[in-house]
């Protein structure tokens, strides 16, 4: 069993994108948490901030994974593990170049079509990628 990202404790998988909201199955996608931090009354699913915190800190990794500009298809289901279905559903709702699908495509995809921003007064919102 896997540990709980906040304490330690032995914890269960959570979508940071929940599956409701988009999420895949991906381990880019699963962090571990406790009974109590995960839907306790600071854990993501009753707390809009920690979710949100979650899901940044999700994006900022996905922006170090994916540093360069373009990825083959296959490194990308290489680096992420999608499954066949959620791969032929990125390549057909993704352009493809001549060098290969873009980072911030796939960025895009994985976070379920949403970027996330951080106001540092204090107060989240929400940024499309796309116009």
């Amino acid at each position: 069993m896997s540990k709980c990202i906040v304490c330690g404790k032995p914890g269960d998988r959570h979508h940071v994108i929940h599956k409701a909201e988009g999420g895949l199955e991906t381990p880019l996608n699963y962090i571990y948490l406790c009974p109590e931090h995960h839907r306790g009354p600071k854990g993501p699913h009753r707390d809009l901030e920690t979710d949100l915190k979650f899901k940044l800190d999700m994006q900022k990794n996905l922006e170090e994974i994916f540093s360069e500009r373009y990825y083959t298809a296959m490194e990308i289901r290489t680096i992420t593990q999608l499954s066949n279905s959620s791969m032929k559903r990125f390549m057909k709702s993704n352009s493809l170049h001549k060098e290969g699908y873009e980072r911030n495509d796939i960025i895009y995809f994985l976070m379920a079509g949403n970027i996330y921003r951080y106001d540092y007064e204090n107060s989240w919102f929400l940024e499309e990628l796309r116009g």
